[in-house]
């Protein structure tokens, strides 16, 4: 069952309506290991047993809303995003509760309401397919694998060839990085055609217009490299046509972009020199709920201010007290010291050259030249230090300078280079493998 919601918020106030319940394909999950475990995102959904409050059901998630009220513009005006809530379709009423966390960490009821899968808030029919699903590789049956479901978006009929290549060869890539690699067995992967007229997807600065299957475009909360859809039930309709527990676009485009939000959606550019990179490090962000470690870019979000303890388990504020202490070596300074300044300073200059080249409208390929200097500066740099490669508290994490520390100087989190995820975001990504391939 899908939970099609309305949330809707801006500086007068939160609201979250129902709009209805609907069929949502196959239940890909666990028919046993029903409650999350995991504490993870920025909401947290329960389904109540109606006439005992048992908790029969639960799970985490981050929102499109939890992501665009920390841009400056939720500050000034209200808007509304579409948002849906995937349970097993239960055999009686139920009471859905709809929780968010707060700065610290703290739960609250955000929205309840009682659903009647034979009430006439229920449509049980089955929505006739969009596209065509095809697997890419299978281990088992979806309740006891992990099912990823990879989606095209901005690929005509005659790109389809294309998109089934790029498939192959990002998913590839995704299984060489470990955890993925060693636990590959425990997944499902497939994927799911869905041409368009004409190839490309929006891209508003660009003057480039497109009407797609997802509504998938550049440009969100104002930064040209960020890519995600706004339509959350045009992505959820489509991908109802095959069992998932997560899913990733592949945007059949050649600008540098992505995005990516917990248990939500992530996307990724696919003719850009760093496809492979933005795939994987996206993917981290929707699979674990890992937070972006680096700084100095220009983002969406408003910085700056009081810096309450991060719920994703790849940051913390306080070094003090780390999420991954256990994995720090005896002797090791907290916080731990790194060459900050010429790092900032390197950034600086990149970043520099970057606005320039977006205002000017250079080709795709003049960024991706850049980003491979980049590349070459940060991994001599960030791999020569005393603490290189060990576990600690190197301050500089989640756009902010000062305040939040990541766990290691390098990590596919923090920068493109390519020395994969560091330990503490391989355990993150592990642990939620575990939650997901238990039958």
């Amino acid at each position: 069952m899908r939970v099609d919601l309305f949330h809707t918020g801006g500086p007068k106030g939160e609201v979250v309506a129902l709009d209805r319940a609907v069929d949502d394909g196959p239940w890909p999950g666990s028919r046993t290991r029903l409650l999350d475990e995991t504490n993870l995102g920025s909401h947290f959904v329960e389904v109540r047993d109606f006439r005992t409050n048992r908790v029969v059901f639960s799970r985490s998630y981050s929102s499109l809303f939890s992501e665009w009220e920390q841009t400056e513009e939720a500050r000034r005006v209200a808007r509304t995003f579409p948002e849906s809530l995937r349970i097993p379709w239960p055999r009686e009423k139920v009471r859905v509760v709809l929780e968010r966390r707060d700065k610290n960490n703290v739960f609250h009821e955000l929205f309840q309401a009682v659903i009647d899968p034979a009430g006439p808030e229920s449509n049980p029919a089955p929505r006739p397919p969009v596209g065509k699903v095809w697997t890419v590789f299978e281990n088992g049956p979806a309740a006891s694998k992990l099912d990823l479901l990879i989606l095209g978006e901005g690929y005509a009929e005659k790109d389809l060839p294309k998109f089934h290549a790029d498939v192959k060869r990002l998913v590839d890539i995704l299984f060489t990085y470990e955890p993925f690699r060693s636990r590959r067995a425990d997944f499902n992967v497939r994927a799911l055609d869905l041409p368009c007229a004409e190839s490309g997807v929006l891209r508003p600065d660009s003057k480039i217009f497109r009407r797609t299957p997802l509504s998938v475009q550049y440009g969100i909360f104002g930064s040209e490299r960020y890519v995600l859809t706004h339509d959350d039930r045009a992505l959820r309709e489509a991908a109802s046509a095959a069992p998932y527990d997560f899913l990733e676009i592949l945007v059949n485009d050649a600008r540098y972009g992505g995005g990516g939000i917990y248990n939500f959606q992530a996307t990724a550019s696919v003719d850009t020199g760093f496809a492979e990179y933005v795939f994987v490090h996206e993917f981290g962000h929707h699979f674990a709920g890992l937070a972006d470690e680096y700084y100095g870019s220009d983002v969406a979000y408003a910085t700056g201010g009081a810096k309450p303890e991060p719920w994703e388990p790849n940051v913390t504020a306080d070094p003090a007290a780390l999420k991954w202490a256990d994995l720090v070596e005896k002797g090791t300074p907290l916080p731990t010291p790194w060459e900050k300044e010429p790092f900032e300073k390197q950034t600086r200059g990149i970043q520099a050259e970057r606005r320039k080249l977006v205002a000017s409208g250079a080709p795709p390929s003049a960024l991706d030249d850049l980003f491979r200097r980049q590349m070459g500066l940060d991994s001599k740099l960030l791999s020569s230090m005393p603490w290189s490669g060990k576990v600690g508290a190197f301050e500089g994490a989640a756009y902010e300078a000062k305040g939040l520390y990541r766990p290691s100087a390098d990590c596919i989190m923090f920068t493109r280079d390519p020395g994969g995820f560091c330990p503490v975001c391989r355990r993150a990504i592990g642990r939620v493998i575990d939650e997901y391939s238990r039958p």
